[in-house]
Order: C-alpha cells, then sequence, then structure tokens
C-alpha cells in the first residue's frame, strides 16, 4: 500500500484528498469517501484507507473545501450543496486514477447522509456505503433539541442569525463549537459526544472544534434520505444500535426506500464505529465484505 496526496480542482479552487494504493490489482474499485460534522480524513478514517488498501480495494478520502487540508474561504462553513460538488470533483477524479475500475461512495453521520443525495444523482457509481448516517436534519434537530437547556439553544440560535446577516455583508464567520459537554452551546452534546469525537481526532491535526453557526438554519430543511428511491446503485447502511445522535430508525427507513443492505451493530454508540473505536473492526469487514461480493457479482 502506498498513500499520496492529490489536490483536486473544484469551484475554484481545490479540495486535498489522501490516496491509498492497493498493491497488485491493474483492475480494483476505489472508495470516494469524507468525513461527517466538521470532521477531517485524519479524525478516525484513517484505519478505513488502510483496511481497504489491504483487501485491494483503492480509497480517496478527502477534506471538504474550508477544511482540514483543502483550500476554500472561509473556513468552517458547512454549505451542504458545496458539499456535495465535492463529492462529485472527487468521484470523478477517482474514475481517472490508474488500475481503477469502478468507484464507490462512501460517508459517515452528516456525510452518511450525503451519499443518500449524491448517489441520486449519478447514475455511474458501484456502490453506495452509509454509516450511522444522517438522513432527515429537522427529524433529528428536534430529537436533539430535547436536552438542550434554554439558555443554550437561545445562544446556538442567536449565533445562527448573526452569522447568516454577517455572511451576507462579507464578515467574517461566527464561529461555534462542534462538539461540547451536555447542556453546554455545541452542536453536538449528547453524553458520549465529547468523548467520543475527541478519541476519533487524537492525533488529528487537521480537526478544528468549531463551525460556522448559519449552518444551523440550513439543518431542518436537509433531508437526504428523501432521495434514497432514486439511487440505482447497491446501498450499504450501517447503523449503531446505541446512537444517541444518528437516529437508527430514520436510517433503517431510509434504507428501505433504496433497497439497501442494512447491518446493525448492538451496542454500539456513534462514535464507536470510527477507526479507534470498539465497533470498527466488525464496521470495516462489513464493507469490505458488501465490496467484495459486488466485484464477485453476488450482490
Amino acid at each position: 500500500m502506498k498513500r499520496v496526496e492529490i489536490h483536486i480542482p473544484v469551484g475554484g479552487t481545490t479540495i486535498t484528498a489522501w490516496h491509498y494504493a492497493a498493491d497488485g490489482a491493474h483492475s480494483r474499485p476505489c472508495v470516494v469517501m469524507a468525513h461527517g460534522f466538521c470532521g477531517t480524513r485524519d479524525a478516525g478514517l484513517v484505519g478505513f484507507g488502510e483496511r481497504f488498501a489491504e483487501a485491494g480495494i483503492d480509497t480517496l478520502c478527502f477534506d471538504y473545501r474550508g477544511f482540514g487540508a483543502s483550500g476554500g474561504w472561509p473556513r468552517q462553513v458547512i454549505d451542504f450543496t458545496a458539499q456535495h460538488r465535492d463529492y462529485h470533483a472527487a468521484i470523478d477524479a477517482a474514475r481517472r486514477l490508474d488500475d481503477v475500475d469502478g468507484v464507490a461512495i462512501w460517508g459517515t453521520s452528516l456525510s452518511g447522509g450525503h451519499v443518500f443525495a449524491v448517489a441520486a444523482q449519478r447514475q455511474d457509481l458501484l456502490a453506495a456505503i452509509s454509516l450511522t448516517p444522517i438522513v432527515d436534519g429537522w427529524a433529528t434537530l428536534l430529537r436533539m433539541r430535547r436536552g438542550i437547556p434554554l439558555r443554550a439553544a437561545a445562544r446556538l440560535g442567536s449565533a445562527a442569525m448573526r452569522d447568516a446577516i454577517g455572511a451576507r455583508r462579507g464578515n467574517a464567520p461566527v464561529l461555534l463549537p462542534a462538539v461540547g459537554s451536555p447542556g453546554s452551546a455545541a452542536m453536538l452534546t449528547t453524553p458520549d459526544a465529547l468523548r467520543g469525537y475527541l478519541a476519533a481526532a487524537q492525533g488529528a491535526p487537521l480537526w478544528r472544534n468549531e463551525f460556522a453557526a448559519r449552518m444551523l438554519l440550513a439543518v431542518p430543511g436537509y433531508r437526504p434520505g428523501l432521495r434514497a428511491d432514486r439511487i440505482d446503485c447497491p446501498v450499504l447502511v450501517q447503523i449503531a444500535g446505541s446512537d444517541l445522535n444518528a437516529p437508527p430508525d430514520l436510517a433503517r427507513a431510509a434504507a428501505g426506500r433504496a433497497d439497501g443492505l442494512v447491518h446493525e451493530y448492538d451496542g454500539a454508540g456513534h462514535f464507536d464505529v470510527y477507526d479507534v473505536g470498539t465497533a470498527f473492526d466488525a464496521v470495516v469487514a462489513d464493507q469490505i465484505s458488501f465490496l467484495s461480493s459486488l466485484s464477485e457479482g453476488t450482490a
């Protein structure tokens, strides 16, 4: 296996990716992956690229514009449509890689939802893998709000409005913590969030615990799971049975609309699926098995 960094042009700048190239085979699939909410490629995803390469599968793991090592300004702004475009650019780049034959799309958490939206727009994908996906922003936000104190909710809402107004004036983003302790004015505040995210981001210099607050105004209207019935490639949906951040029932419903294969991991939380987590070995093994079955024509 070798890992090289490449730069992919998109939207007047570039996104930066690691290409994990498997040894041996001259005709192999490539998995295009990106992280979820505020994540960067060095925070919990390295193990996936390494394990895929060991199994003879290439990986192109990228940072969105404005995050990690990628270009783009302002920084830390989560724009769903722009992130979809980054996926499309990375897919097109993967198709041009030497020895690659077929591209699969992969996402987790927020990008697990992106997978449904992007796959629904393409007819050239080998497969789609959606890990602990957030598929319905409105329904997810309603559930998360139940545990947020009124004062914290007010701070989040105020910051979102100030950021949205400031963006129109060209001001720097109003930033909030991506993850925090329960009751704090952060996006993710479930009991397992701070510990889980920090564990995944340990030794990840590209990651920053902040995001532009304007994103909160767009969350209710983001419902990528509703597009699942438009996907025409095989889909694997992986659900953490004890997920407090991506409701399992919503993921199951989206998987059903996609006629997808579902794997559930009993007792696993949202952050247990990353390469430092307790469910990682089972999760990545199921992904490799799924992709291998496609190449054998049995999926």
